[in-house]
């Protein structure tokens, strides 16, 4: 019996081995093509700042709920930074990271905000926030804040959804006050929109609880200012109201002026507004 077993076996690797380079022929090709028709194309990388869902989805290990979870939590924190700060997402793990990372890029727009938290404006220097960049610099500076933040805003508007911006926010302005920040706030009552009333005054009321003083225009004329002054020397100016849609979604401009000169005339034209 073993005569003929061994016999069978020294046969099976015989014809194994005649058969080896025509199933690496016939092997090769269809393991290219499964490569190409399951895998999605990565020749370029994919900047995470702007992906679609859509292009999300061909990253390695990244589905639909994954991909939901990026342009969700770019959409409610800003755009990433760094590459790392994608293990910020719920769902991605360092494994996933890992996956991923020779196929992603970070917009350069993500590398100046990074720059700007880390308050490298010199002095009369100025800086363009656009989008969603104005939020994250506008935060950092009012936690740094040693004296004085005056503020004239159009429409200042906090909701109770998770990590609404305004929300935050106020709740950095009331740290400050507690700090020792003076603080003044100027907002608009309008003559003809009561929703807007009902908004800055909830936020009104809000910081006055906390001793902050605020006050409002006169209904008669309207103040379209968007402005917060900090220590009087750092000017935020432009289109962004105080707003989660202006804070995170909206096309808006603002410019970030760092100049004592220009911010003792704001302070004063905000001082001014009746």
């Amino acid at each position: 019996m073993h005569p003929k077993r061994h016999k069978n076996k020294d046969e099976r690797q015989h014809h194994s081995k005649k058969r080896g380079p025509l199933y690496a022929f016939v092997l090769l090709p269809s393991a290219l093509i499964l490569f190409f028709f399951c895998c999605p194309a990565l020749a370029d990388q994919i900047n995470i700042n702007t992906a679609t869902a859509e292009e999300l989805t061909t990253l390695p290990y990244i589905g639909r709920a994954r991909a939901q979870a990026i342009i969700n939590f770019r959409r409610d924190n800003g755009h990433f930074r760094e590459i790392d700060h994608l293990l910020k997402v719920e769902s991605i793990g360092p494994k996933s990271l890992e996956a991923i990372r020779p196929h992603i890029s970070i917009s350069s727009q993500g590398a100046a905000a990074l720059k700007r938290e880390s308050y490298s404006l010199g002095q009369d220097q100025s800086m363009l926030l656009a989008d969603d960049h104005y939020f994250p610099v506008l935060i950092n500076f009012i936690k740094s804040a040693q004296h004085r933040i005056d503020v004239a805003m159009f429409l200042f508007k906090t909701t109770a959804g998770k990590n609404n911006k305004p929300a935050q926010l106020v709740d950095e302005l009331i740290k400050a006050g507690k700090r020792g920040v003076q603080i003044e706030v100027v907002l608009e009552n309008s003559g003809y929109n009561d929703s807007i009333n009902v908004d800055n005054q909830q936020v009104a009321a809000t910081l006055r609880e906390h001793n902050i003083k605020v006050r409002f225009d006169s209904p008669n004329k309207t103040t379209h200012t968007k402005m917060v002054i900090i220590d009087n020397r750092f000017c935020f100016v432009g289109s962004h109201n105080l707003s989660h849609s202006a804070l995170a979604f909206n096309h808006e401009m603002s410019l970030l002026l760092d100049n004592r000169k220009m911010a003792g005339e704001l302070t004063d034209y905000i001082a001014a507004i009746q």
